[in-house]
Protein backbone atom coordinates (compact mmCIF):
# COMPACT_ATOMS: atom_id res chain seq x y z
CA UNK A 1 0.00 0.00 0.00
CA UNK A 2 1.35 3.41 -0.87
CA UNK A 3 2.02 5.91 1.89
CA UNK A 4 -0.24 8.54 0.28
CA UNK A 5 -3.74 7.53 -0.70
CA UNK A 6 -6.76 9.23 -2.20
CA UNK A 7 -9.58 11.05 -0.41
CA UNK A 8 -7.43 12.21 2.52
CA UNK A 9 -6.73 8.64 3.64
CA UNK A 10 -3.11 7.77 4.37
CA UNK A 11 -0.95 5.53 6.53
CA UNK A 12 -0.61 6.70 10.10
CA UNK A 13 2.78 7.87 11.32
CA UNK A 14 4.21 8.61 14.75
CA UNK A 15 3.26 12.30 14.47
CA UNK A 16 -0.38 11.15 14.42
CA UNK A 17 -0.12 9.33 17.76
CA UNK A 18 -1.50 12.15 19.97
CA UNK A 19 -4.63 12.69 17.85
CA UNK A 20 -5.18 8.92 17.45
CA UNK A 21 -5.06 8.62 21.24
CA UNK A 22 -7.44 11.55 21.67
CA UNK A 23 -9.98 10.10 19.24
CA UNK A 24 -9.70 6.69 20.92
CA UNK A 25 -10.28 8.21 24.37
CA UNK A 26 -13.34 10.11 23.11
CA UNK A 27 -14.84 6.92 21.67
CA UNK A 28 -13.89 4.12 24.09
CA UNK A 29 -16.80 3.47 26.48
CA UNK A 30 -14.56 2.30 29.33
CA UNK A 31 -12.31 5.37 28.98
CA UNK A 32 -15.30 7.73 28.84
CA UNK A 33 -16.81 6.25 32.01
CA UNK A 34 -13.44 6.13 33.76
CA UNK A 35 -13.72 2.38 34.22
CA UNK A 36 -10.63 1.13 32.41
CA UNK A 37 -8.22 -0.69 34.73
CA UNK A 38 -5.21 0.33 32.71
CA UNK A 39 -5.45 3.40 30.51
CA UNK A 40 -4.19 3.40 26.94
CA UNK A 41 -1.40 5.97 26.67
CA UNK A 42 0.72 7.63 24.01
CA UNK A 43 3.39 4.92 24.17
CA UNK A 44 0.71 2.28 23.50
CA UNK A 45 -0.47 4.17 20.41
CA UNK A 46 3.10 4.60 19.19
CA UNK A 47 3.53 0.82 19.55
CA UNK A 48 0.37 0.30 17.49
CA UNK A 49 1.73 2.53 14.73
CA UNK A 50 5.15 0.88 14.77
CA UNK A 51 3.54 -2.56 14.44
CA UNK A 52 1.79 -1.84 11.13
CA UNK A 53 2.61 -4.04 8.16
CA UNK A 54 1.77 -3.99 4.47
CA UNK A 55 -1.26 -6.19 5.07
CA UNK A 56 -2.25 -4.82 8.48
CA UNK A 57 -2.08 -1.02 8.24
CA UNK A 58 -3.25 1.78 10.47
CA UNK A 59 -4.91 4.47 8.38
CA UNK A 60 -5.96 8.00 9.19
CA UNK A 61 -8.49 10.16 7.39
CA UNK A 62 -7.60 13.84 7.21
CA UNK A 63 -9.86 16.73 6.40
CA UNK A 64 -8.27 20.14 5.88
CA UNK A 65 -5.01 18.86 7.38
CA UNK A 66 -6.67 17.55 10.55
CA UNK A 67 -6.96 13.84 11.41
CA UNK A 68 -10.64 13.17 12.08
CA UNK A 69 -10.71 9.35 12.08
CA UNK A 70 -8.51 6.28 12.06
CA UNK A 71 -8.81 2.59 11.49
CA UNK A 72 -6.49 -0.36 11.74
CA UNK A 73 -6.38 -3.94 10.57
CA UNK A 74 -4.83 -6.60 12.74
CA UNK A 75 -4.42 -10.35 12.25
CA UNK A 76 -7.64 -12.05 13.31
CA UNK A 77 -6.08 -15.18 14.72
CA UNK A 78 -2.55 -16.51 14.91
CA UNK A 79 -2.97 -19.57 12.69
CA UNK A 80 -2.30 -19.64 8.92
CA UNK A 81 -5.83 -20.91 8.21
CA UNK A 82 -7.12 -17.48 9.30
CA UNK A 83 -4.67 -15.32 7.31
CA UNK A 84 -7.43 -14.04 5.00
CA UNK A 85 -9.35 -12.58 7.95
CA UNK A 86 -8.48 -9.29 9.64
CA UNK A 87 -9.80 -7.63 12.76
CA UNK A 88 -10.88 -4.06 12.10
CA UNK A 89 -10.89 -1.20 14.59
CA UNK A 90 -12.40 2.10 13.47
CA UNK A 91 -12.76 5.33 15.43
CA UNK A 92 -14.23 8.66 14.28
CA UNK A 93 -13.94 11.88 16.27
CA UNK A 94 -17.36 12.53 17.89
CA UNK A 95 -17.78 15.86 16.05
CA UNK A 96 -17.39 14.03 12.72
CA UNK A 97 -19.65 11.06 13.40
CA UNK A 98 -22.69 10.67 11.17
CA UNK A 99 -21.01 12.43 8.24
CA UNK A 100 -19.90 9.38 6.25
CA UNK A 101 -16.30 9.44 7.52
CA UNK A 102 -16.32 5.84 8.71
CA UNK A 103 -17.96 4.74 5.48
CA UNK A 104 -15.10 6.33 3.52
CA UNK A 105 -12.59 4.24 5.46
CA UNK A 106 -14.56 1.01 4.96
CA UNK A 107 -14.96 1.74 1.24
CA UNK A 108 -11.24 2.43 0.93
CA UNK A 109 -10.40 -0.87 2.63
CA UNK A 110 -12.81 -2.64 0.30
CA UNK A 111 -11.01 -1.23 -2.76
CA UNK A 112 -7.67 -2.32 -1.28
CA UNK A 113 -8.75 -5.77 -0.05
CA UNK A 114 -6.84 -7.73 -2.68
CA UNK A 115 -3.62 -5.84 -1.94
CA UNK A 116 -4.22 -6.16 1.81
CA UNK A 117 -5.00 -9.86 1.47
CA UNK A 118 -8.28 -10.15 3.34
CA UNK A 119 -11.56 -11.81 2.42
CA UNK A 120 -13.21 -11.30 5.82
CA UNK A 121 -13.29 -8.42 8.31
CA UNK A 122 -14.21 -8.99 11.95
CA UNK A 123 -15.13 -6.26 14.45
CA UNK A 124 -15.52 -6.60 18.20
CA UNK A 125 -18.18 -4.17 19.47
CA UNK A 126 -19.41 -3.57 23.03
CA UNK A 127 -23.05 -4.63 23.28
CA UNK A 128 -23.93 -1.22 24.73
CA UNK A 129 -22.41 0.57 21.72
CA UNK A 130 -25.55 0.68 19.61
CA UNK A 131 -24.15 3.38 17.30
CA UNK A 132 -21.17 1.23 16.29
CA UNK A 133 -23.37 -1.82 15.82
CA UNK A 134 -25.66 0.18 13.54
CA UNK A 135 -22.71 1.62 11.61
CA UNK A 136 -21.11 -1.75 10.91
CA UNK A 137 -24.45 -3.33 9.99
CA UNK A 138 -25.01 -0.52 7.45
CA UNK A 139 -21.62 -1.47 5.99
CA UNK A 140 -22.80 -5.05 5.40
CA UNK A 141 -21.50 -6.63 8.62
CA UNK A 142 -23.60 -9.26 10.39
CA UNK A 143 -23.54 -10.52 13.96
CA UNK A 144 -21.45 -13.68 14.02
CA UNK A 145 -21.20 -14.16 17.76
CA UNK A 146 -21.59 -12.94 21.32
CA UNK A 147 -19.00 -13.04 24.10
CA UNK A 148 -20.98 -12.62 27.35
CA UNK A 149 -19.42 -10.49 30.12
CA UNK A 150 -15.96 -10.77 28.53
CA UNK A 151 -15.00 -7.10 28.95
CA UNK A 152 -14.48 -6.27 32.61
CA UNK A 153 -13.27 -3.20 34.40
CA UNK A 154 -13.88 -2.02 37.96
CA UNK A 155 -16.80 -4.39 38.65
CA UNK A 156 -18.44 -3.52 35.32
CA UNK A 157 -18.97 -6.39 32.91
CA UNK A 158 -19.84 -5.90 29.27
CA UNK A 159 -20.87 -8.28 26.51
CA UNK A 160 -18.97 -8.01 23.25
CA UNK A 161 -20.54 -8.73 19.89
CA UNK A 162 -18.56 -10.22 17.03
CA UNK A 163 -19.60 -8.61 13.76
CA UNK A 164 -18.20 -9.84 10.48
CA UNK A 165 -18.33 -9.34 6.76
CA UNK A 166 -17.23 -11.61 3.95
CA UNK A 167 -16.14 -9.88 0.72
Amino acid sequence: MSKNTCSGIRLANLDDAPVILSIFQHCDPFAIKGRRKQHINLIDVMDWIESITDTHPMLVLEEQGKVIAWCSLEPFYGLPAFDAASEISLYVHPEEQGKGVGTQLIQYLETQRTELGFTHLVAYIYASNIESQSFFKRQGFEQWGLLPNIAQSEQVKEDVLILGREF
